[in-house]
C-alpha cells in the first residue's frame, strides 16, 4: 500500500503518514500554573489520535526582534550580557521584546537604537521563527540593518546591564563557526545577513 501524503494547514506535505494534523489539536482543557511578569505558563490537556489523553505546558510569551546593524566598513555592533537562564555572559545581536501596539520593524529600530547607540536607515527583514516550538509561543523576526546614524541614544531597561561590542563581520563569522556564539538569533541573523553584507 503506498503511503499516504498529508496535507498540513501550512501547505507541507509528509509522505507515509497516517496521522491527521488536525486529530492532535483537539485541546480539551487549559489551566494556567503560573504568572509572571515575562511569561506565563499553562497546561494544557489533549486527545491523541487514539483517544487517548496527554497533558503538555505552553509557555505564553510577548514576541520579540532582534537586528544585526551593520557599518559600511562591515563591522556589527553587537551586545554582551549575562543570561540568566543559562547562567553565561554571552555576545548576541542587539534585541527585545514588542511593546503593546508595536509592529516588529518599529521594535527592532528602538530596540536596536537603545542596545547599541546606533539606528539604522534601512531595514531588510531576513527571517520570522519559532525559538522554542516545543512549549513556547514565543516567535522572532529577524533584520538586517545598514546605513546608521549614531544617535547616542542608549536608553536600557531598570534590569539590564549590557556592554557594546564592536566586531568586523568576519570575526563575528568565526566566532559562530567555532561555536562561540551560541545565541541562536545572533547564529542565524550571521548566516542569513552574510550574502547581503558587503564588507
Amino acid at each position: 500500500m503506498r503511503p499516504t501524503a498529508v496535507k498540513f494547514k501550512n501547505g507541507i506535505e509528509v509522505e507515509g503518514s497516517q496521522m491527521d494534523p488536525d486529530a492532535v489539536n483537539q485541546v480539551i482543557d487549559e489551566e494556567r500554573v503560573f504568572q509572571g511578569n515575562y511569561l506565563e505558563v499553562e497546561r494544557l490537556r489533549f486527545m491523541l489520535p487514539d483517544g487517548t489523553h496527554g497533558e503538555r505546558e505552553r509557555v505564553r510569551v510577548r514576541d520579540a526582534v532582534a537586528v544585526l546593524p551593520v557599518e559600511k566598513s562591515g563591522d556589527v555592533h553587537l551586545v554582551r550580557q549575562y543570561r540568566h537562564a543559562i547562567g553565561q555572559t554571552i555576545v548576541e545581536v542587539p534585541a527585545g521584546l514588542l511593546d503593546d501596539g508595536e509592529d516588529d520593524l518599529q521594535a527592532a529600530l528602538r530596540e536596536c537604537e537603545e542596545e547599541t547607540g546606533y539606528r539604522p536607515g534601512k531595514m531588510t527583514r531576513l527571517l520570522r521563527y519559532a525559538h522554542a516550538e516545543g512549549y513556547s509561543t514565543g516567535f522572532i523576526t529577524l533584520f538586517l540593518g545598514t546605513e546608521l546614524a549614531h544617535t547616542g541614544k542608549i536608553c536600557l531597561d531598570t534590569t539590564e546591564y549590557l556592554e557594546h561590542v564592536t566586531l568586523p563581520f568576519e570575526e563575528l563569522r568565526n566566532l559562530v563557526k567555532t561555536n562561540q556564539i551560541i545565541d541562536s538569533k545572533t547564529i542565524l541573523c550571521t548566516f542569513l545577513g552574510e550574502s547581503l553584507i558587503t564588507p
